[in-house]
Formats: C-alpha cells, sequence, structure tokens
C-alpha cells in the first residue's frame, strides 16, 4: 500500500475529525450537501493505546485473535465507535460512490466522458497502468491531504488487484457483481489506510523480521478487505433501487467495525 504509518498518529484532547475534511474536493460530489455529520466528540487520553498493545502482538505472533482486538480497541476507544470511524472514512465512502456509478455509466452511458478517454487510449495502444490512472483521476480527490493520497493510492491498489484476479475483464463492461467487487475492494483498502495511518507504527518494529511484518500487513489488508465485503453484500441485499450509494458505503464501515468491536 502506499500510505505511511511513520507519524505517531493522531492524538488526544482533539476533534475526531480534522479540521480541513469537509472541504476536501471529491469529484462529481456535492460536499455542501454531503448527508454525513462529522465524527462526534474529543478523543480521549491514551486514546489509541489497547489498540496498539493488541495490534503489537499481533505484528510479533501472527495472531488473528489479536488483529481482531486491535481493530476492536481502535474503533470503540480510539474513535469512539464505529459511527465516527465511518464518519471520519466519510472522504473514502464518497469516493466509493462514485466508483460504483463511474463503472456503471462506463458500462451504460455510451456519452460519458470517460469511456471516450479510454477508447482513445486503447486505440493508441496505452496499457493498463495507463488506463487506471485515467480512472484514478476521474474518480479520486486530487489535493494533497493524507486523506485525498490515501484514496488515490486505495484506487490505483483496488484495480490493479481487481485486474490479477480477473485478468480478462474490460473496465467499460463490468457485470453489477464485478462493479459491487471492484468497489469492496478499494473500500478494504482505505480501511486498512486509516489503521495504517492511525496505530500502524508497531508494523515499523525493527525487532520482528522485515519478512514477517510484510505478511502481518498482507494479511490483515485480506482480513480488513474480506469483512468490509461481507458487509457490503448483506447492504446490498436489502438495498432498494434508489439507495444512496455513500449512504450505503457508510453502513458498510459502520457495520464492519461493529463486528471489530464484539472482540473487546
Amino acid at each position: 500500500m502506499g500510505t505511511s504509518a511513520s507519524s505517531k498518529g493522531p492524538g488526544a484532547g482533539v476533534s475526531f475529525d480534522p479540521p480541513w475534511l469537509d472541504d476536501i474536493d471529491v469529484p462529481g460530489q456535492d460536499n455542501q450537501n454531503n448527508n454525513v455529520n462529522p465524527a462526534i466528540g474529543i478523543a480521549p487520553k491514551a486514546r489509541f493505546g489497547s489498540a496498539r498493545r493488541s495490534m503489537g502482538e499481533y505484528v510479533r505472533s501472527g495472531s488473528k485473535d489479536s488483529a481482531r482486538r486491535s481493530l476492536g480497541h481502535y474503533s470503540k476507544t480510539g474513535m469512539g465507535g464505529a459511527q465516527n470511524v465511518a464518519r471520519r472514512m466519510r472522504t473514502s465512502t464518497k469516493t466509493a460512490s462514485n466508483f460504483f456509478n463511474t463503472f456503471r455509466s462506463l458500462r451504460d452511458d455510451t456519452t460519458f466522458s470517460l469511456g471516450k478517454e479510454i477508447s482513445e487510449l486503447k486505440n493508441r495502444g496505452a496499457d493498463a497502468s495507463e488506463i487506471i490512472d485515467a480512472i484514478v483521476g476521474h474518480v479520486c480527490p486530487k489535493g494533497g491531504s493524507v486523506d485525498e493520497v490515501s484514496c488515490r493510492d486505495s484506487g490505483t491498489s483496488a484495480l490493479s488487484e481487481f485486474l490479477d484476479q480477473n485478468p480478462d475483464a474490460d473496465f467499460g463492461n463490468l457485470s453489477d457483481d464485478q462493479i459491487w467487487s471492484l468497489t469492496a475492494i478499494y473500500l478494504g483498502n482505505e480501511a486498512f489506510n486509516r489503521i495504517q495511518m492511525d496505530i500502524g507504527q508497531s508494523f515499523e518494529k525493527q525487532d520482528v523480521p522485515y519478512v514477517d511484518r510484510v505478511t502481518r500487513l498482507n494479511d490483515m489488508r485480506e482480513y480488513i478487505q474480506s469483512e468490509i465485503a461481507i458487509q457490503m453484500d448483506a447492504l446490498r441485499k436489502t438495498a432498494d433501487q434508489n439507495v444512496d450509494m455513500n449512504q450505503l458505503f457508510q453502513d458498510t464501515i459502520k457495520n464492519t467495525f461493529e463486528v471489530f468491536e464484539v472482540e473487546v
């Protein structure tokens, strides 16, 4: 993943939301009417202490129980609950909505501007990375904040991973199941990035062999992706045709971290 865990993460005594979060411009999304309230409350002292201890245990041992406890502590104490995690990730969920709607438009709307751009790229022999860059540039915010950079990293990784799993896939003609799957990979990457930025310092411990640290990182990313996909699929089955996709993805994040909270 492209994000870094080199900082100590957010501290205590501050709002769960950074003040600039609602200033991020997500393409195609109305920031003045995004139907997502800010995260509520002030972060407590030693907010991530328990989460970091359990994460350290996971990095050393590879225990999945430790990983789940870490994620539960992160949500319940570090962020004041799963609803706050979802609200803090509202740039991520708005971008997920863009992912979903963009691939629907690529398939169903012959006048869609990105579709014409991709056709031109294919006609001049562009490779997959150039097409991925074009999609990410259309879907993701373009600024330099950590959230915006994370969205682009997650998008690029999700599209590359999806192609690795589906080498014959055509981004211009994905099935509904494929679009849901791709969006789940993206949102899982974003949840993983959020954890990494806030409490991922344990993965930098020099007393754990580098190969083991990389293995633990990949295992945790896959675990979070898997749980995101499960919760998204459950919501998909109960959603009506006119569902607010951003709200559905907010609920996906909330429900996922509620599952993690059961472990603490």
